[in-house]
């Protein structure tokens, strides 16, 4: 089951965790001009970009509990967003919703589709992942190949999308027909996205250890 109530900040760092060896090391002020310069977010929160005067009241007016030392958290309807409180930069964003059905998760994909293009990877039938190195968005073929050589590494990936469900996503259409071994699969499940720049917050956890 998926815990909800973990701090977002740490679902960042565990999360994301598939690209993180493929990150190379930069210098702070060069990683946070890439990672701005990707634009990825929702809503108009931008990972790494400052939030503005109306974002400021948002959060003010409907703040989280439960935020990790250092940063504040609140909500914009239903996208959480995590911010570092000194620079007022956006770490993290994500929605979740614990009991969502097939038409919920069929919604969420096309969310994240419709922002981000095609996923760089599915694993499990339950997680779906994009990619993104300073030049943009790293295509499925380009990180298979990569990956069947072990050098994903040099992708030099800075940020990703996470999309999560207890429920398939894409079930073989095999397992979709009539007949013996069928396998089942839940009406409903919890499902989440985390949208973060993994280098981004391995730095900030650097400063803030707990």
């Amino acid at each position: 089951m998926i815990k909800f109530q973990m701090v977002a900040l740490v679902l960042v760092v565990l999360l994301v965790g598939t690209f993180s060896s493929a990150a190379h090391a930069k210098t702070s002020g060069s990683l946070l001009d890439d990672v701005v310069a990707l634009k990825l977010g929702l809503a108009g929160y931008v990972i790494g970009k400052k939030i503005g005067p109306d974002q400021e009241e948002i959060a003010e007016k409907h703040p989280v509990e439960g935020a990790y030392e250092g940063t504040y958290k609140f909500s914009d309807n239903d996208l959480y967003v995590v911010v570092d409180s000194k620079t007022d930069r956006v770490l993290a964003l994500y929605k979740q919703k614990k009991d969502a059905d097939k038409d919920q998760l069929k919604a969420m994909v096309v969310e994240l589709m419709g922002s981000f293009d095609a996923p760089t990877t599915m694993a499990h039938d339950k997680i779906l992942y994009w990619a993104f190195n300073k030049h943009g968005a790293v295509s499925e073929d380009i990180f298979n190949q990569a990956k069947k050589i072990q050098q994903t590494a040099d992708l030099d990936i800075i940020a990703t999308v996470k999309l999560n469900s207890e429920m398939e996503i894409s079930p073989d259409p095999k397992e979709q027909e009539e007949g013996v071994g069928k396998k089942k699969d839940s009406a409903t499940g919890a499902i989440y996205f985390i949208i973060t720049s993994d280098p981004l917050v391995k730095e900030f956890m650097v400063a803030h250890p707990q």
